[in-house]
């Protein structure tokens, strides 16, 4: 559950999207029981936001102390940027999405009008001089990533490949997928397409991987993750987020816990980084639910009543984890999260301790960055080739899709004039400390042999990565010796860098892993655990002895475990059973060895498990081991039934974009929503789940046994025409029947009929103690 969506490249969806385009007194974002939409802020404490030269922008800007800001590009040389990719020589690859809403009700979005420009610096002054159209014509191009002889990159519905010859394009576009990003709007779609330290490509806003062999485009599935933005560290690990939550992070590598979904395991590998308060240094009346207050009649407040600012976060978007050379030691590892709509960019300190990861706020109530102007919208944010840290300034007054403008926002954008220009405008920041030096700009793909090698040793991360990326993409196999050598460094990051290179190139062997496996340095180690994970199966068994005796420390057991169970040797088999009892309470481990054990479930649990206690791992197991080759419909629904599951499955992954809080696999994602999958709310009484639907519901809440409390309410689809009662009885429907859910089919009458015996909630979202009544 959560609340609806906000903010261009922030704002979430629930279980609706509303359709129809609506008049100024009936704006599509508007909701039944919010009919007060006054102002809590006196007109002359609103300061005017007119279009600032980028000259006069940067007077507007506060930071944190000993940091400056200085623009690398501005308009005329680019227009509304929303994400960036540096190629091996530095230059930057932006997705311009032009067509976003050209004015307050979106007229135009669905031409074509978006672009890919590739951004250079020919003087090396540390400004760029040089703008090259290198495609245009795209529909809202959200994500890009630059390859040696071509872009991938994610429009508005699909995924697409095009060659290039240098800085040109060479043909037409071919589409990879057609229905990639299908359903819901320019707030709901894949983005990020994420480099990661595994040679995989990880978006935000979606549950597929992307990686390319010899020629052809992998695409898998892995866990939902974020909403815009997604970011890792040196280590491997994502963090993303959603609109109302600035910074989560996945506790383990991004594939630790999957590849064997039909064991139905629920697994909670997240957490938050630090708390949603925000200290913007203007007031903030343009908030898509600014006017509720305690004033107007509400139970909470968006803005303080004193101060007239957000209080916490409603359009976090993209991230960095900044792990550049210019800034102070101290800021290494540090989370750095754009907030689109107050005009801020937070700092998030992370700790490591415990076995936990935890979040605070260095700068306690100062921000990163912070602007008095309102047209300032950081979008995202980067590690640079220069050691530095450039955000991405999409500097558009209108930040919120239509499909969610409210009344109140139409008024606020335009009694300002933020509607106006629609086109023309943009910013990309470079972020660095006085005290720092620059790096000097280098062209990795002009580096040979030795050269190229050592930069995997580099400590600047753009210079290690793109190194990576370069030599994954050239697999020299005379680089092999040295790449060996380097898995044997004593800097963990290196011999990770190694390690990832040679198994990108196809070459990687136990041998080169040897040496990481006994390191004492836990994130290496973990890697190299991981790493073994991606050996073919009889290199993996060279290490199947090895591995049974290996000593590890509690960080490193999930990813021990998870290299046993995929080594498919009997000595390794006798140490995983052991490991998973003696360790089943440390998080993830017993997670880690069911995912590993896929297609041996039942030998596993007949060789090693008779005498075992553990009710969960033992379910988990003989779920997996009988899942059918072919999915069939919960209840074998057949005739009209299967029909209404099929209209409610594309309402929930399209229209509705119930699985952008809920999750693809029902299991619910963290600060969003609760699971579907398993749920006594869905598989309950028809009353219950109709009145949720019509109505909404507010936490915390409790599902099967666990409580859950997202930040938000998720509100109702009874003043949604678009939503009917023969629709929103087929989404009942399908989460009924989906996933491990087999409750009973949900008639339009029954909708019909709790419509009306509920007219009087007027919209209020039910509290779990009103249902169980």
């Amino acid at each position: 559950m959560h609340v609806e969506g906000r903010m261009f490249i922030t704002g979430r969806s629930v279980l609706f999207l509303l359709l129809a385009a609506a008049p100024v007194w009936s704006q599509q974002g508007n909701r039944k029981g919010h009919e007060n939409m006054k102002s809590i802020v006196p007109a002359d404490e609103v300061p005017a936001a007119p279009v600032l030269p980028v000259d006069q922008a940067l007077k507007t800007f506060e930071l944190a102390p000993g940091f400056i800001i200085e623009p690398v590009a501005a308009e005329p040389l680019v227009d509304r940027p929303v994400c960036i990719d540096f190629d091996p020589a530095g230059r930057m690859w932006v997705c311009e999405m032009n067509g976003y809403m050209p004015d307050i009700d979106g007229k135009g979005e669905d031409i074509p009008q978006g672009r890919i420009v590739v951004l250079e610096d020919t003087d090396h002054d540390g400004s760029v001089d040089k703008r090259t159209v290198f495609l245009d014509k795209i529909l809202l191009p959200r994500a890009l990533a630059v390859f040696p002889d071509g872009v991938l990159f994610i429009d508005q519905n699909q995924l697409c490949w095009i060659k290039r010859d240098g800085l040109q394009a060479s043909g037409d576009p071919v589409v990879l997928d057609p229905k990639f990003a299908a359903g819901g709007n320019a707030e709901h779609k894949p983005n990020g397409l994420l480099p990661n330290l595994d040679n995989w490509l990880y978006l935000a806003k979606s549950d597929k991987r992307i990686r390319r062999v010899a020629g052809e485009w992998l695409i898998e599935k892995t866990s939902f993750r974020g909403q815009w933005g997604i970011a890792r560290d040196d280590h491997g690990r994502l963090y993303h987020n959603s609109n109302s939550t600035l910074l989560n992070a996945d506790r383990t590598a991004p594939d630790l816990l999957d590849g064997n979904p039909a064991a139905k395991m629920r697994v909670r590998s997240t957490t938050q980084l630090g708390n949603n308060r925000v200290w913007p240094i203007r007031v903030t009346p343009g908030v898509n639910r600014g006017y509720i207050a305690k004033s107007n009649g509400y139970d909470s407040q968006t803005l303080d009543p004193e101060t007239y600012k957000l209080i916490n976060a409603t359009a976090a978007a993209g991230m960095a984890i900044y792990r550049g050379t210019n800034f102070p030691k101290t800021w290494l590892g540090r989370g750095i999260v754009t907030e689109s709509t107050v005009q801020l960019v937070k700092a998030i300190a992370i700790d490591e301790s415990n076995g936990k990861m935890t979040g605070s706020h260095p700068l306690g109530e100062k921000e990163f960055i912070a602007s008095t102007d309102e047209r300032f919208r950081p979008v995202n944010a980067y590690n640079a080739p220069d050691g530095s840290l450039y955000v991405i300034d999409f500097y558009h007054g209108i930040i919120q899709h239509k499909t969610y403008m409210t009344s109140y926002l139409r008024e606020q954008t335009l009694s300002r004039g933020l509607d106006k220009p629609g086109h023309g405008l943009g910013r990309i920041y470079r972020i660095r400390h006085s005290a720092g030096q620059l790096e000097q700009p280098i062209d990795m793909a002009s580096l040979q042999g030795r050269q190229l090698v050592a930069m995997l040793a580099h400590a600047n991360a753009w210079h290690r990565e793109t190194a990576q990326r370069v030599m994954t993409a050239r697999k020299d196999p005379s680089w092999v010796p040295d790449l060996a050598l380097l898995t044997k460094n004593q800097d963990a990051r290196t011999a990770m860098h190694a390690i990832w290179t040679l198994e990108g190139m196809g070459m990687l062997t136990s041998d080169h892993l040897k040496s990481a496996l006994v390191s004492k340095d836990p994130n290496l180690r973990n890697s190299a655990l991981w790493a073994v994970t991606r050996l073919s199966s009889p290199q993996r068994q060279l290490l199947a002895p090895g591995l049974s005796k290996l000593e590890v420390s509690t960080e490193s057991i999930p990813y021990l475990a998870k290299a046993l169970a995929t080594c498919n040797h009997e000595t390794s088999d006798k140490a995983l059973a052991t490991i998973m009892e003696k360790h089943q309470k440390i998080p993830f481990v017993r997670e880690a060895a069911v995912a590993g054990l896929r297609g041996r479930e039942q030998e596993f649990l007949a060789s090693h498990l008779e005498d075992s206690k553990d009710k969960t791992l033992i379910a988990w197991l003989e779920n997996a081991s009988k899942a059918p080759a072919k999915a069939k419909i919960n209840g074998g629904l057949t005739g009209a039934d299967a029909i209404a599951f099929k209209r409610g499955k594309a309402l929930y992954h399209g229209e509705a974009a119930c699985v952008a809080c809920h999750g693809a696999d029902g299991g619910g994602l963290p600060d969003l929503g609760p699971p579907l999958d398993g749920s006594e709310w869905v598989t309950g009484k028809v009353e219950v789940l109709a009145k949720i639907l019509l109505h909404g519901m507010t936490g915390p809440v409790e599902v099967a046994g666990e409580t859950y409390a997202p930040p938000a309410a998720m509100p109702g689809m009874s003043f949604n025409p678009a939503m009917t009662d023969q629709r929103l009885a087929d989404l009942a429907s399908y989460i009924r029947h989906e996933w491990s859910n087999t409750a009973g089919m949900v008639a339009p009458e029954a909708i019909t009929r709790w419509r009306a015996a509920t007219t009087d909630r007027s919209g209020r979202p039910y509290v779990a103690a009103e249902l169980k009544q």
